[in-house]
């Protein structure tokens, strides 16, 4: 019998996966605890989606009917982050710089799924999923050897792969084992004694809790994509100049000292929003619509107009706070809380213009 499994790997790669594994289907009930302990511990703030049933998360049966069969794959994402092209840009995540990759794995995985079907003679149903359902995705990939789980979280691939990688699974209704593919192991990896990314995390978001957590609500991802009101006033200062997401915790990590810049031409700066947005242009933006125009390819849809203003405002504030009163920018700040009609906009401009004076 051919060697099936390696084929099968050696299309993934050939399409642009660096890593593939092959998942059982059992409960992952020793990262239940975990998950369980993040949970109560209310560290996912408001994402109350990810307490609602608690159980499909941790059974790779359950996103497809029928599921036989789980291949989870990675995908490098990095690019490297150029200098800051002048004042008042913020940074944005480098997951989010090219294509959304909601957008982008699936259709690389319908491509796998049917490369897959022609070398086994065989005609699947399936479901792809990136980040896209309840599935416990950093206990399925750490279960089955596409890294471990630092203490940021993140799964942190072999030979310096690092962490700057999507997770994607392919649930399969066809019984893999029959093509003597056996599920995949765990990787054995450790961060040892080194606690770089919570030490220069400036919130304060990664924490010992016998084991290592996130939580979400210090969190600067999380306050700057999944929270949809007002930023507390006492994380605002912290956020510096990130506008979108976070990268800090991962680019102190020894593990990312060498990682490759990703293949993938999707997810590469010109494919999308780049690594820095001009903040006062943002202000320009009057409507949703306008908004979507811009960013609706690209992951920084998420937080909408709303969101995105919010955190420029922030920035904007923050970068008045290091190089004192700019004329031009506090009247463009007083300008446009004048003309906007939402509260929260108009409160973080305040916000923002007050930060002229504290230099």
């Amino acid at each position: 019998m051919p060697n099936y499994k390696e084929l099968i790997k050696e299309i993934a790669n050939d399409l642009g996966f660096h890593q593939v594994s092959f998942a059982s289907l059992a409960p992952l009930e020793n990262e239940r605890a975990h998950f369980e302990k993040w949970l109560g511990m209310g560290f996912q703030g408001t994402m109350n989606y990810m307490a609602r049933d608690p159980e499909a998360r941790l059974d790779p049966r359950r996103p497809l009917l029928q599921t036989r069969s789980v291949i989870v794959l990675a995908v490098n994402y990095y690019t490297p982050r150029p200098p800051k092209p002048g004042p008042f840009h913020g940074a944005v995540a480098t997951y989010a710089v090219g294509r959304d990759y909601h957008l982008v794995i699936p259709e690389k995985i319908a491509i796998f799924k049917e490369k897959i079907d022609q070398l086994l003679s065989q005609k699947s149903q399936s479901r792809a999923c990136t980040d896209s359902a309840p599935v416990y995705e950093l206990g399925l990939a750490a279960r089955h050897g596409l890294g471990f789980s630092g203490k940021h979280t993140l799964i942190i691939g072999p030979k310096l792969s690092g962490s700057y990688n999507f997770l994607a699974e392919l649930f399969l209704d066809s019984e893999l084992s029959s093509f003597g593919i056996e599920p995949d192991g765990p990787y054995k990896g450790t961060c040892g004694d080194c606690f770089r990314c919570g030490s220069a995390c400036p919130t304060g978001a990664i924490q010992n809790h016998g084991d290592y957590f996130v939580d979400a609500r210090l969190c600067i991802s999380y306050q700057t994509i999944e929270n949809k009101e007002s930023i507390p006033i006492e994380l605002r200062p912290k956020l510096g100049n990130w506008v979108f997401g976070c990268d800090i915790c991962q680019e102190v990590c020894p593990y990312n000292s060498k990682t490759p810049t990703t293949p993938w031409a999707e997810f590469k700066p010109e494919a999308g929003a780049t690594h820095y947005l001009d903040l006062l242009s943002l202000l320009d933006i009057k409507t949703q619509a306008e908004f979507k125009e811009r960013f609706s390819h690209t992951p920084l849809s998420r937080p909408k107009r709303k969101g995105i203003l919010r955190n420029a405002l922030i920035c904007i504030g923050n970068e008045l706070a290091q190089t004192g009163e700019d004329k031009f920018v506090l009247n463009k700040l007083v300008d446009f809380a004048s003309n906007e009609a939402d509260p929260l906009l108009r409160e973080h401009a305040a916000w923002a213009i007050a930060q002229s004076n504290l230099r």
